[in-house]
């Protein structure tokens, strides 16, 4: 199991585009992807699990992977977050 936190640093945090390239770089791994903000939790293969949970600009949360790839899974997503969503 690995987890990690984030600030999601643009203003209009994980809306619809981020939170779908988000889910697609999610759903390339066999692991167990969660996006937890707060007290409530996600699917981190779900866009509407995301959208859901409301992380906007200067949002803390954090994200968990359980699985057989979870160090590539984290990499990548990590990667994706850190360079505020935008495309390689």
């Amino acid at each position: 199991m690995i987890e990690k936190e984030f600030v999601i640093g643009n203003e209009t945090g994980l809306h619809a585009r981020p939170a779908a390239k988000f889910t697609k770089v999610a759903s390339s791994y066999k692991s167990e992807i969660r996006v937890i903000k707060g007290d409530k939790s996600g699917n981190g293969k779900s866009l509407l699990s995301i959208l859901a949970l409301g992380i906007f600009g200067g949002t803390k949360f954090a994200v968990k992977i359980v699985g057989p790839d979870e160090v590539e899974a984290m990499n990548d997503i990590t990667r994706l977050i850190e360079s505020n969503f935008q495309d390689d």
